[in-house]
């Protein structure tokens, strides 16, 4: 926090100045700008750490990277963020200096102004061509972007069970139990609500009909 508090500013001297960002800049843009500043640093964390604990973090947090570039960007359409005097700005500060699309995609996600422009930025990329063809197939296929992006990231989840002498299982576990929270979260609201036609559209955890084993 401490951190973002002094890229807002020139200069910090008193609590007058701290509270002058925190009124003048949108929640949104705090929230987002921390998390891309804990993703960097527990990647370098990782990094240091090293052997296969920096390996296969290191790819779990390039992907939560990229997926973060991904939706601060399609999210913005519509908002101050996409006009064209922030996106090269305000926009892709936002963007963590980690993940497969960076430096060459997230330069590009820098530049679009719509989802088409989107779509071709990561068409390069075959995981996120085959992630965005969900988004643009919602509505005929019930998964939202969302979902595609939660079932990579449990995937690659699961897949740290399977090394051995590392310490990525720890954090692939609470990741996976907080995937599983949603899932309940998402039946829970099912049953409420009457709709049990949809209770089985979660993502299931180390499930045997996963997407990943039954093609």
């Amino acid at each position: 926090f401490s951190q973002f508090l002094q890229e807002s500013s020139e200069s910090l001297s008193t609590a007058a100045e701290v509270r002058n960002i925190l009124e003048e800049v949108e929640m949104e843009i705090i929230k987002n700008s921390l998390i891309k500043l804990y993703l960097e640093d527990f990647y370098n964390f990782c990094q240091d750490v090293g052997g296969d604990t920096g390996d296969i973090m290191g790819e779990i947090l390039k992907a939560r990277a990229d997926q973060r570039a991904i939706n601060i960007t399609l999210n913005s359409f519509g908002t101050p963020l996409n006009d064209p005097t922030m996106r090269a700005t305000d926009r892709k500060r936002l963007y963590p200096s980690i993940g497969f699309l960076y430096p060459a995609g997230t330069a590009e996600l820098a530049a679009v102004a719509d989802e088409t422009a989107l779509g071709h930025a990561i068409s390069p990329f075959p995981i996120y061509r085959e992630i965005w063809s969900v988004h643009q197939n919602e509505s005929m296929d019930d998964r939202s972007i969302d979902d595609a992006f939660y079932e990579r990231e449990v995937q690659m989840l699961e897949l740290a069970f399977e090394g051995q002498m590392h310490f990525a299982i720890y954090y692939a576990y609470v990741k996976l139990k907080e995937q599983e929270i949603r899932n309940l979260v998402w039946i829970s609201e099912c049953i409420v609500q009457q709709q049990k036609d949809e209770i089985n559209k979660f993502v299931p955890c180390f499930s045997k009909a996963a997407p990943w084993r039954s093609n």
